[in-house]
């Protein structure tokens, strides 16, 4: 238990460092906008998930840039050699709602109701998992609603194109016919024509 305590310690630290060097990429490029006193208390390596830390972690990924929440996402989903704790399930918790490059919705709701309730005193903490755990539950039943329109949409298109296609045939078909219909009435009248020729020469 100890030696997966440690080993929970060790990658939460190196998740923080390469979290902090991305903030200071990220904070260079948005210039003076940020509180430097929040900035540089959040930079500092954290070791637990508590309330006002996983706040200060949200925050500071909705300021940077699209590609730095993904190399967050990223640096957060690398494998280790124990599998995720707490912390890692609360930050994914948090990133997902600002990144779709932090996973999926469901494996991120199951890893945060694997932690233990007991382990999770503060009732803000309690608030604000609720909170997001319902905001990811309804950005899943969108996207889902999204993927089944999408799907409507292309079947719509495909049964239009079909129709499209059926009538353009069928066009071509009438004029076909109508064409030969025209051309038969014409051969009949060269042959009445010639008939007349050939009985006026007669008489």
């Amino acid at each position: 238990m100890q030696h997966q305590l440690l080993m929970s310690f060790h990658a939460m630290r190196n998740i923080s460092l390469s979290f902090s060097l991305l903030l200071m990429v990220g904070c260079a490029q948005l210039g003076s906008g940020l509180n430097e006193g929040y900035t540089s208390r959040y930079q500092e390596p954290y070791v637990s998930s508590d309330f006002d830390e996983l706040l200060a972690f949200g925050a500071n990924m909705a300021r940077i840039s699209t590609a730095a929440r993904a190399d967050v996402c990223h640096t957060l989903l690398k494998p280790q050699k124990t599998p995720p704790g707490a912390d890692i399930h609360l930050h994914l918790m948090v990133a997902r709602l600002l990144s779709d490059a932090c996973g999926d919705i469901p494996t991120i709701l199951e890893g945060v109701a694997s932690i233990p309730p007991e382990s999770i005193a503060d009732q803000r903490m309690q608030r604000l998992i609720a909170i997001d755990t319902e905001t990811l539950k309804r950005l899943q039943n969108t996207s889902k609603k999204i993927v089944t329109l999408e799907r409507k949409q292309k079947t719509s298109q495909s049964m239009l194109d079909s129709k499209e296609v059926a009538a353009s045939k069928n066009v071509k078909g009438s004029k076909k016919n109508e064409a030969n219909l025209l051309r038969e009435k014409l051969e009949a009248i060269r042959s009445m024509e010639k008939h007349l020729d050939e009985s006026g020469d007669a008489n």
